[in-house]
């Protein structure tokens, strides 16, 4: 293992500094081919010249659905170990990331930070212990659920309010604040003029811990007026979802910029670490929730074990990471490693560190991260939820039953089309739909004689697009990583019960999205609905 000794020398820590003010940058279903740097057919200037500035991290992996991908940032823990690997937390359904967990939150704060949440939660709301200022934060701006319409600030599939502020007075009791009062406004700009406002304000004698998790670009693809056009310009784009894309994605490009202009400013900047992530691939044709987004030339996207889910657009920046200005790494990295990264690097600038109460899975990447070394991780459990599993080992990715809704690509004008490779007709009628235009599913797996279980096992490295399953002819690999798979089920907790989004919670509360679940008892909560009435 990488000595912090050692790093610290590399990079010239010294030990007894300040620990690191860390900003980071969560965008939503941002797909891989939706940034102009990975060749993208929209432009995104401003997240082209930070990754550029900064460390290009080209094999960062999520989860293949933004809840998911939350809970293993949150708990360094493959998702197995929270129950929530069947589905996507919904409001008021009753799943939430368990309350067991010690959450990255709550570690930092025992180092001694103040710790921000701006933006998106969507790790449970059923109960107020479930929300953010009792899972390490000190202070919440934001919405609880998966997605919100960007000037209602309701639930777009479900309706009810989902605006907030929480915070704690000045005896320590709890307030929230219902923020009806800037509806009509653009989300991302009220979001990012808070993030601005807590860097202004911060009190310097502490380090921050910044989580920015903005709505863009999931859809609905909203924005200002005059934004997509603005967006547009020189592009020759007329696909309408992809058109209206742009414009969300220049909100999450204006509002990274006016951010990151405002830390630069700030006396901490010195000392500021900025990471930016997508929370999972984005929405291509075919998948259910299609948002005009491109993961190209990575297979599928949001919701399935392909690698256009899992592999993200992902850079680290500011001064701490100045010396690796225009680099690029290529090692695995997974969102499970971010937090035993920070601890080490914390611990080589501070000497102090804090002790790990539940078992992880994420690997320290300090290295990586702050020298551009190589990958310390060896694997990844992607998935493992009854019969449909996804598992990493090596250069290899092996994917049993079910993928996901769509297995195809998203065509693309003036790029090579992608084919998938056969070595037998698995289904002829799958390669004439694609030969005609549309290839939206392939059936390119093996059934494993063993079992019965449909398998494909891609080499990830030569083969990124997933076109050519290998099962067949690495029978002996196969065996050994299903072996693996089998090997994981003794950490797999039970999967949490999705029920439906119970929309009669908001609808007896005021059309607002409360805590249903009585679990406060003796702690004083005190909730004010501002509206437009009360300016």
């Amino acid at each position: 293992m990488f000595s912090l000794l050692c790093l610290a020398c590399l990079v010239g820590i010294t030990v007894g500094d300040k620990a690191p003010n860390v900003v980071f940058i969560i965008a939503d279903d941002l797909g891989w081919n939706d940034v102009s740097y990975h060749g993208s057919d929209l432009k995104s200037p401003v997240l082209d010249k930070l990754a550029s500035e900064g460390l290009r991290l080209e094999r960062h992996y999520t989860q293949p659905e933004c809840s998911t991908t939350r809970a293993s940032l949150l708990t360094s823990r493959y998702i197995v170990r929270t129950g929530l690997q069947a589905d996507v937390i919904l409001n008021g359904g009753g799943m939430a990331l368990p309350l067991n967990e010690t959450l990255m939150s709550d570690y930092l704060k025992q180092l001694g930070y103040s710790n921000y949440l701006i933006g998106k939660w969507h790790q449970g709301g059923n109960s107020w212990k479930e929300t953010p200022l009792f899972r390490g934060f000190d202070y919440f701006y934001g919405y609880l659920g998966g997605q919100i319409h960007y000037f209602g600030h309701y639930h777009t599939k479900f309706g009810g309010h989902d605006f907030r502020r929480n915070y704690r007075d000045e005896n320590g009791d709890f307030k929230e604040e219902i923020l009806k009062k800037e509806s009509g406004q653009y989300l991302t700009k009220l979001l990012t003029d808070e993030a601005i406002r807590v860097v202004e304000e911060h009190d310097q004698s502490k380090p921050m811990f910044l989580y920015f998790s903005v709505p863009n670009v999931h859809s609905p693809n909203q924005s200002p007026k005059g934004q997509v056009d603005k967006y547009l310009e020189g592009l020759g784009i007329t696909e309408y979802d992809r058109r209206q894309l742009a414009g969300n994605l220049g909100g999450l490009e204006e509002s990274v910029h006016n951010l990151t202009k405002a830390l630069k400013k700030s006396a901490m900047w010195e000392n500021t670490m900025v990471v930016f992530i997508s929370d999972n691939g984005g929405c291509p044709e075919g998948l259910m929730s299609y948002g005009g987004h491109s993961n190209y030339p990575l297979r599928s996207g949001k919701t399935t074990l392909f690698e256009g889910a899992l592999r993200t657009p992902a850079f680290v920046y500011g001064p701490l990471v100045d010396h690796l200005k225009g680099q690029e790494s290529d090692g695995t990295f997974h969102v499970s490693d971010w937090f035993p990264t920070l601890r080490s690097i914390i611990q080589a600038k501070t000497n102090k560190t804090v002790q790990i109460v539940n078992e992880i899975d994420g690997v320290d990447q300090s290295d990586m991260i702050l020298n551009n070394g190589a990958s310390v991780r060896k694997e990844i459990l992607h998935q493992l939820h009854l019969g449909d599993q996804a598992y990493r080992m090596g250069d290899y990715k092996i994917i049993v039953g079910n993928p996901g809704e769509s297995d195809g690509y998203r065509r693309h004008k003036n790029r090579p089309e992608i084919e998938i490779r056969y070595d037998e007709p698995y289904d002829i009628l799958s390669q004439i739909k694609c030969a005609i235009g549309f290839c939206g599913s392939f059936n390119d797996y093996i059934i494993d004689p063993t079992d019965g279980a449909k398998v494909r096992l891609y080499n990830v490295i030569t083969d990124p697009s997933e076109t050519y399953n290998l099962a067949a002819k690495k029978p002996e690999l196969v065996r050994e990583m299903r072996a693996k798979l089998a090997k994981f089920q003794e950490i797999v907790m039970p999967a949490q019960v999705k029920g439906k989004a119970n929309i009669g919670h908001y609808k007896h509360s005021g059309g607002i999205w409360l805590p249903w679940r009585n679990d406060m008892e003796g702690v004083q909560i005190s909730q004010t609905i501002l509206t437009k009435n009360e300016l």
